[in-house]
């Protein structure tokens, strides 16, 4: 009863982990890019702010923050990208996939235009922020002689300026 009852309501069960069966995936066009970790949608005629999950783009007034946003740009504005989130709301926090399953956030930290902000540093992102690092790319170009600013440190700056 229970399953006719679910394919009544075009349900399908499953034995998905709770988190698959709680995500929402939709086509949006990009229509403008505000910087290195957030956009801007366009879905079903509304707008709607995304922010990239498990990264921190420069600030646009922070060196590597106009090249953030330019980055990015130049891989998703105009196009029409597939975002998976967890939850629904504006702004949406979600991975934002395009091209042949290209993730935007692991483009941003591989081209060493962002950081990781998972404490977890065996993970996907911190390893590739390790080789870009290593490689010496994007804020990680003077790293030896000096540390770039992470966002989060030069937000809290500003506002005890």
């Amino acid at each position: 009863m229970a399953i006719l009852f679910a394919v009544a309501l075009g349900m399908v069960l499953t034995n998905a982990p709770d988190s698959a069966a709680n995500s929402i995936t939709f086509d949006a066009m990009i229509i403008e890019v505000k910087d290195g970790d957030t956009l801007i949608v366009l879905r079903n005629k509304t707008r709607l702010t995304v922010k990239l999950p498990g990264i921190d783009a420069p600030e646009l007034d922070q060196p590597y923050g106009p090249e953030a946003k330019r980055f990015a740009a130049k891989l998703v504005k105009g196009r029409v990208v597939t975002i998976e989130t967890t939850q629904s709301g504006n702004p949406i926090y979600g991975a934002v996939r395009f091209s042949k399953n290209k993730i935007l956030a692991h483009e941003m930290v591989k081209a060493g235009l962002a950081w990781t902000t998972s404490m977890d540093k065996s993970s996907v992102f911190g390893e590739t922020q390790a080789a870009a690092k290593a490689a010496r790319l994007g804020l990680w170009v003077n790293s030896e002689e000096e540390e770039p600013m992470p966002p989060w440190d030069w937000r809290a700056k500003k506002r005890f300026q």
